[in-house]
């Protein structure tokens, strides 16, 4: 796995972006991109909690590449890398009706559910 961007934040314009724990996993034959995560952390947050979180905002495994434990081994990547960093702890947030079995995934890598929410919409 790869590393998405450079540390050094005058080249990334979006400050909350933690390049050193957000990753590109590619077939190793093609090169071709196969998933990503990609994690982020409000330094405001942390200042008021004391607490360092990793957000895991998007983790995507491309259709061709579903069903091979891709997702989770981004999952088990991420978590090391942010234990690396010094993050406290990692959170996400998931659809409870994903189709892809997201909420498996996160569960056997050990998050617990710890919130639920509705989101409303209003239609155009």
């Amino acid at each position: 796995m790869t590393t998405c961007l450079p540390s050094d934040t005058a080249l990334r314009p979006n400050q909350t972006f933690r390049p050193a724990v957000s990753f590109l996993l590619r077939n190793k034959a093609t090169d071709a991109p196969a998933g990503m995560l990609v994690t982020m952390n409000w330094e405001a947050d942390a200042e008021a909690t004391s607490i360092q979180d990793a957000h895991f905002m998007v983790i995507g495994t491309l259709p061709e590449y579903r069903n091979r434990g891709i997702a989770g081994a981004l999952v088990e990547h991420a978590l090391g890398g942010a234990a690396e960093e010094g993050y406290d702890r990692a959170l996400l947030n998931v659809d409870s009706a994903n189709p892809f079995g997201a909420s498996g995934v996160f569960e056997k890598a050990g998050f617990t559910t710890t919130m639920q929410y509705v989101r409303w919409a209003l239609e155009a």
